[in-house]
């Protein structure tokens, strides 16, 4: 009998699973990292479950990016296959561009850590149980998707309506952080990709002072999220 793995698709070297690897490793469950701009995509059948890491290429840069064309088709693969898939920022906007969600860019920047209201369809969804209502996000985005056809809005505010979905049973669809570490906020802050205006230079500045306020109710509602994805996938 095969042993259960669990596939994380990382699309730059910046963004690796952190936390989320943290918490996989806690269970012992095995598992393989393949990097995109370097490394073809495995089939989706050798997996139990996949989740797709964020990184600065956009989903509408195909003819620069031509790998993303691949990791949509494998999409289509685990949402028909009923494979669980969580994509984590540009990890959702590929799922949601794969089912038809057109990805764009956005007309405001969110950068930092945020409260995310759930919807009553999220109060009720297992990816979010034991939640308090909201999740606690890192945010480092400047594109937004529409939310595909028959699919459920989970999480959503003010700034960006299509904070999460869900598509059939188990395929999910994130706007925000629940991966980064640290360290690995430090490095964007530092090191930002984005053109910025000003005032969010100083909003990205003063990311490092923040993160001490808000990072372990955000590792907290990562480790939750990590787990629950886990037991939606029968890893643990």
């Amino acid at each position: 009998m095969s042993v259960k793995r669990l596939l994380f698709i990382q699309h730059e070297a910046e963004d690796p699973p952190g936390s989320v690897a943290d918490v996989v490793q806690h269970y012992a469950v095995p598992y393989d990292v393949v990097q995109v701009e370097h490394e073809p995509l495995p089939a989706p059948d050798h997996y139990a479950a996949i989740i797709a890491l964020g990184g600065a290429q956009h989903v509408y840069e195909e003819e620069k990016y031509p790998y993303l064309t691949a990791e949509k088709d494998l999409l289509h693969a685990c949402v028909a296959r009923d494979i669980p898939y969580l994509g984590i920022c540009l990890g959702g906007q590929l799922l949601a561009s794969s089912l038809g969600g057109l990805v764009k860019k956005h007309t405001t920047r969110e950068i930092g850590f945020y409260n995310i209201p759930l919807t009553q369809a999220g109060l009720a969804d297992p990816l979010y149980k034991g939640f308090p209502g909201y999740h606690k996000v890192f945010h480092w985005h400047e594109d937004t998707f529409d939310l595909p056809s028959n699919s459920t809005l989970i999480a959503s505010n003010e700034h960006t309506t299509n904070q999460a979905f869900r598509y059939g049973r188990c395929a999910y669809g994130l706007q925000y952080h629940i991966e980064v570490t640290l360290e690995i906020i430090y490095l964007w802050s530092r090191n930002t990709g984005l053109q910025l205006e000003e005032s969010e230079f100083a909003r990205a500045d003063g990311i490092e002072h923040e993160s001490q306020k808000h990072f372990l109710e955000y590792q907290e509602h990562t480790r939750l999220m990590t787990e629950n994805f886990l037991r939606i996938s029968t890893l643990i």
